[in-house]
């Protein structure tokens, strides 16, 4: 234990004044009758000595007085910690996903080591051992200042990816550690560059490893077997098997399914097929994080897929629909029957084989499906040989893509001067070009396409000979694509090779969107934060070639996430290539983090306890001089120490953080912080005074308004955030991460371009243009449109015809053209260029410090209206759309059918400016 103020415990030298001024108590009066005043003559004078004081009740008014001294001076108790030696501190913090399930206590105790040795005046230095988002290792923090420490470790976030042992080596390498004390906080995982790491630190004085309990750290796999059903395993150190609940769940998080998992032990997840294709995720119960998560990707869906048959395809190992299904089953959710049965449902490709497509109406209805984006894959056989040499009407013709040649060509046997061909490389154009050919995958037969001008543009797939293997054409919205061999091994071994269900999930992707052709990049839409969910993806992210999302391990530049479109996203796990998890060597002498706590302060305790003494103390003593009964000495007890215990309240209930700001408390409006003092200070007068505007007109009550910065401040709490947009303004992945999250939960953004290229600030208007393309870039802004009186923005509260100006007027002003369905159809952003802030600034003294032009204080006024509407618009959303509020708005636009005389509804309040 320390004392943070011993030159209080002077205060115990007036011990032995207290004990000489309460050592003795006159004795209490007493009640004499007095039957005559003679009696008085009788009395003769006689001494009488005070009562002493009883000797416990003076030590219990010593005891009260010397736990207030003591309390006085701080005491503060330091958990007991191993001794490290003298010289500065060095603490290594692992920060990866590793480090997650523990991170508050890692923090904690990087906080202890770092105040025991700031108290014995030694420097503290924190390293990181994962990467920041930027790609770069973070810059080493060195302090001796106990708050700084505070304040720093209370900011640090675990990161999504590994830690890189290696680059943290090679930081070492350049560090002098001689000398130094350093304190490894280590997850406890095995990973690349350990041996180096280990090598590193054998130039420091003295290495400890502090660990935490290493079977906490769960990770989540899950891969399609051969089956085709979906197994999830989670993986762990070597610690004994237990059971945890993982959950399926959809897109919106809603749970389809929980199981039950043991630890090292497969699961399969087995699904019903339409709750199959709603599997967004994997998530394990009370874990967190990216090795908590196990992403499925929409690329990962398994589309549903017709096969047209006709009643003989079915055979084993002879039928094409045999090899179909064993080829479809793992990728796809496989249907088969008529073609009325299959179009009536769902559906992405339709699989028909030879013959398949005999009748005229079965023809007609396919054609007007993959008319209206639907994609057919034929098979050639002998019957579509045999149709060419007769006539075929326009509808067969019209579900083939190419015009074919009559009969068959036979490559090799007893009757024939040619031998098999093999495949030529894929055009760079087709969606198998990034398979790879098997050199024994050769064909036999096949149906020719007619020599006609532009055939190359819909081949596919050819023999080595030049010949067409796979032609297509497009047809309205959807695709024709023919097989020119059967789909079984009459005609070649493409069937049976490992090529064919390669592509056939190339043609499954493409009908779902995902087009084919070339080494395909697809960059990072959305990562896995540290809390398990999507993020925008860092500055440090790349794209990832198709071919190498399988086997890419995850780091900064590929963090775990949905890469590629939107609508077609391909997953990247934590789990996809990572090795066995085993546990790190130790790397110094091996320490618990049991006493690795925070200091405890016993100031107050030690004050409350001797405040309750004296209360007991000062009833004692009105009980000794009989000014109490026992009951009323119970009852004043109660009534003194019931207050105290009220005060003692708010030190059990813990205060508000101070990185939670006051407008948790209170509605506040925000502004984005610039950087530029004038900027800055014009928003803060501005949000001031539409914040007193709309106090003094409506219900709603608005506190000071607060400047944020989107990255590091907590915008949950305000229900409009205002961005004056400077022409200086730079790209931040961290801002655009924190104001899509902030717009994803009912914030509304307010863009503002500050008047640029307007009378008021002429010139600035490319630059400023330029600025709002960097600055929105990676911001999910719907499609907008230009607001006009019609919009719920132009009668929230104020009816508003005349436009929507600020310092300036004329300017367009740009909503979501739909709004937000998931936020009652509001719109999550609003763009303009009126310079809003300006019009509404009201400085110290209460007057308008700048003009607003060109219709002066009536465009000023016009100006709040506008203001007041979008602040009640984003507190109370579209309810004014509700058409019980139209009679109201007719009366009060005066139409014919109200009766009343036409008004102008910009006249209703008659001083509108503060």
């Amino acid at each position: 234990m320390i004392l943070l103020a011993p030159f209080l415990l002077l205060g115990l030298l007036t011990l032995p004044a207290l004990w000489w001024l309460v050592r003795a108590t006159p004795p209490a009066p007493q009640d004499q009758r007095f039957p005559s005043l003679l009696i008085l003559n009788r009395l003769t004078a006689r001494r009488e000595d005070a009562a002493r004081s009883p000797l416990w009740l003076l030590l219990l008014r010593m005891a009260a007085v010397a736990l207030v001294i003591f309390g006085l001076a701080r005491p503060v108790l330091t958990p007991h910690q191993a001794e490290t030696g003298n010289g500065p501190l060095t603490l290594v913090l692992d920060d990866g996903w590793a480090a997650i399930p523990h991170w508050n206590e890692r923090i904690s105790a990087a906080l202890a080591l770092g105040e025991t040795a700031i108290r014995n005046g030694q420097d503290v230095t924190l390293l990181h051992a994962a990467r920041a988002p930027d790609g770069a290792m973070p810059e080493a923090f060195t302090t001796h200042d106990a708050h700084a420490l505070s304040e720093h470790l209370s900011r640090l976030r675990p990161q999504p990816w590994p830690t890189d042992r290696q680059a943290l080596a090679s930081l070492l390498q350049h560090r002098d550690l001689s000398g130094q004390r350093v304190i490894i906080l280590s997850d406890g995982l095995a990973a690349t560059g350990d041996n180096a790491l280990h090598d590193a630190l054998a130039k420091a004085h003295s290495v400890q490893d502090m660990r935490w309990n290493g079977c906490d750290i769960l990770r989540l796999a899950a891969s399609t077997g051969q089956d085709g059903a979906l197994h999830a395993r989670v993986d762990t150190l070597s610690c004994h098997t237990r059971t945890v609940t993982l959950h399926a769940a959809n897109a919106n998080g809603g749970t389809l399914a929980a199981y039950p998992v043991r630890t090292g032990q497969d699961q399969t997840i087995s699904l019903p097929p339409l709750l199959r294709n709603q599997l967004d995720h994997l998530t394990l119960e009370g874990a967190t994080g990216p090795a908590a998560v196990h992403l499925m990707g929409q690329a990962d869906h398994r589309r549903p897929v017709g096969i047209l048959q006709t009643p003989d395809d079915a055979t084993p190992l002879v039928g094409s629909a045999f090899f179909l299904n064993r080829a479809l089953q793992p990728i796809s959710d496989l249907h088969s029957g008529d073609a009325t049965a299959l179009l009536g449902a769902p559906l992405s490709v339709l699989i028909a084989t030879d013959g398949a497509l005999s009748g005229d109406q079965t023809r007609s209805r396919v054609l007007n499906w993959v008319r209206h984006g639907g994609m057919l894959v034929r098979f050639a056989g002998p019957g579509l040989a045999a149709d060419q040499g007769a006539a075929s009407d326009a509808t067969s013709d019209a579900l083939l893509p190419v015009h074919l040649m009559s009969g068959m060509r036979q490559l090799g046997g007893p009757m024939s001067w040619g031998k098999p061909q093999t495949l030529a490389p894929f055009p760079e154009t087709s969606p198998f070009s990034d398979l790879t050919i098997p050199p024994d995958v050769t064909v036999s037969r096949q149906v020719l396409a007619k020599p006609e001008t532009g055939l190359t543009d819909h081949v596919w797939a050819a023999l080595s000979d030049g010949t067409p293997l796979v032609t297509a054409r497009a047809e309205g919205n959807g695709e024709i694509v023919l097989f020119h061999v059967t789909a079984s091994p009459d005609w070649s071994n493409v069937p049976l090779s490992g090529l064919f269900p390669d592509m056939l999930e190339r043609l499954i992707e493409r009908s779902a969107g995902v087009a084919g052709g070339g080494p395909s990049e697809l960059a990072p839409w959305r990562i896995v934060g540290s809390d398990g969910g999507l993020i925008m993806p860092p500055q440090a992210a790349r794209s990832i070639r198709v071919s190498d999302l399988a086997h890419i391990p995850v780091s900064v530049t590929h963090p775990a996430g949905l890469y590629g479109p939107a609508h077609g996203t391909h997953a990247l796990n934590l789990s996809d290539s990572a090795p066995a998890m085993k546990e790190e060597v130790l790397l110094g002498i091996k320490i618990s983090p049991d006493g690795a706590h925070a200091d405890r302060p016993l100031g107050p305790a030690l004050m409350t306890a001797g405040l309750l003494l004296l209360l007991l103390d000062l009833i004692l003593s009105l009980r000794r001089r009989g000014l109490l009964g026992a009951l009323g000495a119970l009852g004043v007890a109660c009534l003194l120490i019931l207050p105290v215990a009220h005060a003692q309240t708010p030190t059990q209930m813990p205060p508000l953080p101070t990185t939670v700001p006051q407008a948790a408390l209170d509605t506040r409006l925000a502004y984005v912080i610039t950087g530029h003092d004038d900027i800055d200070t014009v928003s803060r007068e501005g949000l001031q005074g539409l914040s007193d505007f709309t106090t003094a007109r409506s219900s709603a009550t608005l506190g000071h308004p607060d400047g944020v910065v989107p990255g590091k401040d907590d915008l949950a709490f305000y229900p409009l955030l205002y961005w004056p947009v400077t022409p200086d303004a730079q790209a931040d992945p961290e801002r655009t991460k924190a104001l899509n999250a902030f717009m994803d939960h009912g914030g509304i953004l307010l863009i503002d371009e500050q008047g640029a290229g307007t009378d008021p600030d002429s010139g600035t208007s490319s630059a400023a243009r330029a600025a709002l393309q960097r600055v929105t870039d990676g911001l999910v802004v719907p499609p907008l449109a230009k607001l006009t009186e019609k919009h719920v923005l132009a009668h929230t509260f104020y009816l508003l015809h005349s436009g929507f100006p600020g310092r300036v007027a004329g300017q367009p002003v740009y909503v979501a053209r739909n709004g937000d369905e998931a936020n009652d159809d509001v719109s999550p952003v609003i763009i303009g260029n009126g310079d809003w802030a300006h019009a509404w600034a009201v400085d110290g003294s209460g007057n308008h410090p700048f003009a607003v032009i060109p219709g002066g204080e009536d465009q000023r006024t016009q100006a709040y209206r506008f203001g007041m509407n979008m602040v009640l618009y984003a507190l109370t959303g579209n309810y004014k759309n509700d058409q019980a509020q139209y009679p109201e708005m007719l009366r009060r636009l005066g139409t014919p059918d109200s009766g009343a005389a036409a008004t102008s509804p910009d006249s209703v309040d008659e001083e509108d400016a503060p």
